[in-house]
């Protein structure tokens, strides 16, 4: 009887990791209203994009609220560097911050907090099921470049400013440099992207009180789009086959 039940686990198992490869060869962006932020289960299924709009957020992850800790400014990162002498000069546009960094600011910050108790369980696909999920979150000043996401679903969400997001489905990946992850979107060039003109991507503006939410495998590129600078926090949402993957 326990041979059987492993065996059924492991199928199971192995029919989820299938369907978890599974990436889409074209998507639409699919919207939602706050308000009915219930509904998101029904829309996880088409894996596309979701634009959730008018959303009230935390005053919580902007430079002003930052600069009251002058402890996190101290942070080294990178040698000769802190936190504050790169958050506050025009160093930030390109800089490339780490997930360690981001991770650290989101916690600093308090959304690492406010996220897994105001927001976290509305994005559960089932409220039954909600031991198997796990979360992990960043802060990332002016930009993110491009990234692969693995989580089951990726948020994103401006806490100040405009920000630009270029997404990329994964047949694009042939297209674009050997070391492209970390590469700012808009840096690419013909020298080093000769398909450059061939990559085919698709662009959403978000501003304070959108939320946006990708399905796993999508390529993206998120970054400030106007004089000010934006800044954005990413929250990945795991199940056990999308944690696993995002360790390998």
């Amino acid at each position: 009887m326990m041979f059987e039940i492993i065996i059924c686990i492991a199928v199971l198992f192995f029919i989820s990791v299938l369907f978890y490869k599974q990436a889409n060869e074209q998507f639409e962006i699919l919207q939602l209203e706050a308000e009915r932020m219930e509904d998101l289960p029904t829309l996880y299924d088409d894996r596309s994009p979701i634009v959730v709009s008018d959303f009230t957020p935390p005053n919580l992850g902007t430079p002003t609220e930052l600069q009251k800790r002058a402890h996190i400014l101290q942070m080294q990162v990178a040698p000769h560097k802190t936190l504050g002498t790169v958050l506050f000069t025009p160093q930030v546009t390109t800089f490339p911050f780490t997930p360690t960094t981001a991770a650290f600011l989101a916690k600093e910050a308090g959304l690492d907090v406010w996220f897994e108790h105001h927001l976290y369980r509305s994005l559960l696909p089932n409220r039954y099921t909600h031991w198997l999920f796990s979360h992990e979150t960043f802060l990332w000043p002016h930009h993110r470049g491009l990234f692969q996401t693995s989580a089951f679903q990726t948020l994103l969400m401006p806490t100040q400013g405009e920000v630009r997001v270029s997404l990329l489905l994964p047949k694009m990946i042939p297209y674009l440099p050997k070391a492209w992850k970390g590469r700012q979107f808009q840096s690419l060039t013909t020298a080093d992207t000769p398909l450059l003109a061939q990559i085919q991507f698709l662009e959403i503006v978000l501003r304070r009180g959108n939320l946006l939410l990708l399905p796993s495998h999508m390529i993206a590129d998120v970054r400030s789009s106007g004089d000010e600078v934006a800044w954005i926090f990413q929250a990945n949402v795991h199940h056990p086959i999308s944690r696993l993957s995002s360790l390998s």
